[in-house]
Parts: C-alpha cells; sequence; structure tokens
C-alpha cells in the first residue's frame, strides 16, 4: 500500500516499480523496494523486500475487482509467500475508494511463519487523502500491527504525495509527537 493509488485503470495491462526509505532517529535506513503487475484481465502480481522483515521477500498474487463510478472502488484480495529471515505466507487484500478529490486506501494482511506461531502478526495500513492541487495529495496514515498475544501497535502519521506523469513521491511522518517518530520517504514509477 506504500504508493497508494495503484489500481486505476479498468481492464488495461499496468504496472510500476517503487523504492521506499524509511528513516529513522537511531536505527540505520531501511530501503524497502516494491514491483508489482495488473493484466487486462485484472489478475495482479506483487513483490516485496524488507517490507514484512528485514532481509525477507515476499511474492503476492490475485485478482482485482473493481469499477469506475462516481464512486469507484478496488479490491485484490491477494495471497503469498514469505520467504528469507522470516519464512512463511500471508493472506490480505488491497483496497481503494475514490469519490472526486477524495482517496481512501487500505492494506490488511495476516502473515504467519513456518516455524513458530508466536511470530504470526496481523497488520494494516489506511489513508485517507485529499487532492489539493492538480498533483499534490495530502492526509492522515494509521498503520496497525498486532502480534501474538501482545498489545496491539498503532502508528498515526500524516503525509504528502506529488505525482509527476507516472512518477509519484510519497513523504510520510509517522508518531510526530513520540520519540519513535519516523519518515518514509518514497519514488514510484507506474506504467
Amino acid at each position: 500500500m506504500l504508493s497508494g493509488l495503484w489500481h486505476r485503470s479498468l481492464t488495461q495491462t499496468h504496472g510500476g516499480v517503487g523504492q521506499y526509505l524509511y528513516i529513522t532517529p537511531r536505527h540505520s535506513l531501511t530501503i524497502v523496494p516494491v514491483v508489482y503487475f495488473q493484466s487486462s484481465n485484472n489478475w495482479y502480481a506483487e513483490g516485496r523486500y524488507n517490507y514484512e522483515a528485514l532481509k525477507t521477500l515476499s511474492v503476492y498474487a490475485g485478482k482485482v475487482f473493481e469499477k469506475e463510478a462516481t464512486v469507484s472502488y478496488s479490491v485484490s484480495p491477494i495471497i503469498g509467500a514469505v520467504l528469507g529471515q522470516f519464512n512463511g505466507g500471508s493472506v490480505g487484500a488491497n483496497g481503494e475508494l475514490n469519490y472526486h478529490r477524495l482517496f481512501f486506501s487500505s492494506q490488511l494482511q495476516y502473515t504467519f511463519s513456518a516455524k513458530h506461531h508466536t511470530e504470526n502478526f496481523l497488520y494494516s495500513w489506511s489513508d485517507l487523502s485529499y487532492q489539493i492541487l492538480n498533483n499534490i495529495y495530502t492526509g492522515i496514515s494509521v498503520q496497525q500491527t498486532n502480534l501474538y498475544k501482545l498489545p496491539s501497535r498503532l502508528e498515526e502519521g500524516f503525509f504528502i504525495k506529488a505525482l509527476f506523469n507516472k512518477w509519484t513521491m510519497p513523504l510520510y511522518f509517522f508518531n510526530p509527537a513520540s520519540k519513535q517518530r519516523y519518515f518514509v520517504l518514497g519514488l514510484t514509477r507506474d506504467w
């Protein structure tokens, strides 16, 4: 979900690549590359690295169900494999809802470990944005992680996204009032 606004055109083959940089005050920088593809008959594939865990590759496949209208929507149930420092599988859904200049996107996934069920987790990332100019979006973002038998971790923030042709540059600022604040800077290209 990092990029948002992914499923934009009906019945056309398209895809994209993204590079995200997580910037935290006390840790090293983390690079998270993402690539995705949607076929003309709405089959969807996505690959990520360092997303579910560090030094971990995840590959997903699914089907996109979408409709363009006054209120447009897109929903993609996905299933995937997770390999690396964390090994297991994942099921989830990506979704978007658009109304004029207002956009909502959300990613929900349940990721399970092949080794220990205590490493399983439920994760969601949701954005609510408004198009303030032709190529500028701003909004609020919420991430929630539920680890096995631990309290839920909620991270709130805000973002701004600039779009230029097929390029998108999002900048997220999470936990702004806390010592655990961090930034996510991205650069994506759709084709």
